[in-house]
């Protein structure tokens, strides 16, 4: 799940089969009818990197909910939650949360292995560090994202380990237009706003984004190219192939299958397990400062994967932040 905070301008037991429209009604609901919930499922910054504004961060609690998607041939997953934060001064935040994920399996993928079912369940506790330098000359943001394992490693919302990433994120404006570049590292390979994946994995690896960004006041245009480079022993969590009496529990050996996640709960191999690469493109829409609306493509080309996402957050720092008097 993508959030977008005040400061940021850029995973139960039962395990429950439903059809990918069933998922997103779900999701649906429990993001209009239950904001209570709300307050304790967020996603990580790194999934919408920190934009540079004129002013940097406004200091104070900040508060977002944020429902989105992401469906390809592999796997339709919807996640649902909040982040709440604290900005310390105009350059440096933190925020936190956990969030719920929904998760639909196709059904090819069901045929093929009868194990394969749909998750429903939290995700992993993270934590962010924010940092916003913006400039006229050239604007920075970076953030380190962290998360605790408590989610369920059987339904691919956690990998059993603590993880880390830190991102690093350089754009400069020409009038409208702003090319830009990320470039990170960690020992997990994020989700982005263009990107779902079917699963989640535990390894070093370095990413990197590069494009450019048109923006005409409540719209903006994205688009780029990508590329993710590990190194070492990789090992991948698949969220659309719950281990159980029919299903494969866990790796026997290596293995350079790319698909291996439509077949087995866990797959481990070198860096070609999970290298990656392709190119990305965006819609935003925001009509009112309080809400944004997101529609997304990418293209994985070494998973020959195409990926359709959206996204709708919602600003509620103002329900955290003191009146002004």
């Amino acid at each position: 799940m993508k959030f977008i905070l005040e400061s940021v301008g850029s995973q139960s037991k039962a395990l429950i089969p439903f059809s990918r429209g069933a998922g997103f009604l779900c999701a649906l609901l429990v993001l209009v009818l239950c904001p209570s919930l709300l307050a304790q499922t967020p996603i990580p910054a790194a999934k919408n990197p920190a934009g540079a504004n004129a002013g940097g961060f406004s200091p104070g609690w900040t508060l977002g909910a944020r429902f989105e998607g992401d469906y390809s041939s592999d796997a339709g997953i919807y996640d649902v939650g909040s982040a709440l934060g604290y900005n310390f001064s105009h350059h440096f935040g933190v925020d936190a949360g956990v969030p719920f994920y929904f998760v639909s399996t196709p059904s090819s993928t069901k045929q093929a292995n009868p194990g394969a079912v749909s998750g429903v369940g939290m995700g992993n506790l993270f934590v962010d560090l924010l940092l916003n330098y913006p400039h006229p000359s050239l604007n920075y943001s970076s953030a380190i994202h962290l998360t605790g394992p408590i989610a369920d490693t059987k339904k691919g919302f956690s990998t059993g380990h603590a993880t880390w990433n830190f991102s690093n994120h350089f754009d400069r404006a020409f009038g409208d237009w702003s090319p830009f570049l990320d470039a990170g590292v960690g020992n997990t390979i994020t989700d982005t706003k263009y990107f779902t994946r079917p699963f989640m994995s535990f390894g070093y690896n370095a990413a990197f984004t590069g494009g450019l960004e048109y923006d005409k006041g409540p719209f903006s245009l994205q688009a780029g190219a990508y590329d993710v480079a590990p190194w070492g022993n990789q090992t991948e969590v698949s969220r659309v192939f719950r281990c159980g009496a029919a299903a494969k529990c866990s790796s026997t050996g290596t293995s350079t299958n790319r698909k291996g996640f439509t077949s087995s709960n866990v797959t481990t191999g070198g860096s070609s397990l999970t290298r990656d690469n392709g190119y990305e493109a965006g819609f935003d829409f925001k009509p009112v400062y309080y809400l944004d609306f997101e529609f997304d493509y990418s293209r994985s080309v070494p998973l020959h994967l195409n990926n359709y996402s959206f996204g709708i957050g919602v600003n509620l720092s103002s329900l955290v932040r003191p009146r002004a008097h």
